[in-house]
């Protein structure tokens, strides 16, 4: 069994229930009618004048915000703006995080058009989430699900532009079900 696979194949599954808790996350937060509030007073027992603690590093507070306004905020940005902007940090923060791990453990594979996706994809995350390709690169076949990706595409937007939500969830399944047969264990029901 192969522990590196492994840890890969509980990332992909990890980054796919928190993309998709996020995705669930966002609606009642750009809600205008400020349901949250409600769930805060409730739950925690904080008002609407509550501060919102945000602390530094070394235990100091960077914002004593109230909720209401906090919440206030979140609701007035436009739904585009907000849904678009967490959505597809949460999708480039996950597939840096595993292109990271896939190279870190030297589990890179030139031969799979997935992987080679992926070290595409996490390039072009860490470069402003465009494509971003050298010379004749992408040197090997790189494709996800039969979509395959090439130089053309230099300076273009990856996430939430060529690769939508629900493809990232679908290279994230790809990926889990790639590593997990690398440990050795069956398909996960």
């Amino acid at each position: 069994m192969n522990s590196d696979a492994a840890r890969i194949t509980q990332m992909a599954g990890e980054f796919k229930i928190a993309f998709s808790g996020i995705s669930l996350a966002i609606v009642p937060l750009m809600d205008p009618r400020l349901p949250l509030l409600g769930v805060f007073q409730s739950l925690y027992e904080q008002s609407a004048d509550s501060p919102v603690i945000i602390t530094r590093k070394d235990g100091t507070r960077h914002s004593s915000q109230r909720l209401f306004d906090v919440l206030s905020a979140a609701a007035s940005v436009p739904g585009a703006g907000l849904r678009g902007d967490l959505l597809v940090f949460t999708a480039m923060h996950g597939v840096t995080r595993i292109g990271d791990a896939i190279d870190q453990a030297d589990l890179r594979d030139p031969s799979s058009p997935l992987l080679e996706f992926t070290r595409h994809l996490r390039n072009a995350c860490a470069h402003g989430n465009r494509w971003h390709f050298r010379g004749a690169e992408p040197k090997f076949p790189a494709a996800l699900r039969g979509r395959t990706i090439d130089s053309s595409m230099h300076g273009s937007q990856a996430v939430n532009g060529w690769l939508g939500f629900g493809d990232y969830l679908d290279l994230l399944d790809d990926l889990a079900h790639h590593f997990r047969g690398l440990t050795g264990q069956g398909a996960i029901v």
